[in-house]
């Protein structure tokens, strides 16, 4: 099956590629590991920068099952340079989905990854120009410092939004942004 849709997915219509994009990802823990890095991520890297938002959210949506299968060798150079465009793309529900699917994998692959690797671009939230992708972003900090707790909380999280909340200009719903994402982290600072 993998090698016909091989030849086929690229001239394919995006209801086509958008199934065959869900299908891969659920394929993903019965073909395993070494298949599924070699062959299956391959061509999710391809429908990635398709140009229908339905295939990248059904790619960015099952994600997260790829990670449980290929753990860390999903966080390559190509995905996290990707993931970084997609939060720009012109479809809120796709940067949403992609906002989202950072916070799952930094529960999957813990804090030490998070940080080297996708807490960059995790943060772009905080400047999104979508009100519904800023508070998804606001309630997947409060998760992230529940797991991650106080240490990354002060050390790498209080930094960033403060350097937002000071450096960013462009308005008051970016810094009330800022405001609550810091009130989403409090309940896991210890008081002294």
């Amino acid at each position: 099956m993998l090698p016909t849709l091989q030849n086929s997915y690229a001239e394919a219509s995006p209801q086509f590629k958008a199934g065959a994009a869900s299908s891969l990802c659920e394929m993903a823990n019965i073909i395993g590991k070494e298949y599924t890095t070699q062959k299956v991520i391959p061509i999710l890297m391809e429908l990635l920068k398709d140009d229908n938002s339905e295939v990248k959210l059904n790619v960015v949506s099952g994600l997260v099952k790829i990670a449980n299968v290929v753990r860390e060798d999903l966080l390559n150079s190509q995905l996290l340079s990707t993931l970084g465009n997609m939060t720009k793309d012109g479809q809120w529900r796709v940067r949403m989905g992609v906002f989202e699917l950072i916070a799952e994998l930094a529960i999957i692959f813990g804090k030490e990854s998070y940080v080297k690797h996708l807490q960059p671009i995790f943060m772009g939230y905080l400047t999104n120009t979508a009100a519904s992708v800023r508070q998804m972003g606001i309630k997947k900090s409060g998760i992230l410092a529940g797991a991650f707790k106080q240490d990354w909380i002060m050390n790498e999280y209080i930094p960033v939004v403060i350097n937002h909340y000071t450096v960013d200009k462009k308005g008051y719903n970016y810094r009330m942004c800022c405001l609550y994402s810091l009130a989403a982290v409090m309940p896991y600072v210890m008081k002294d």
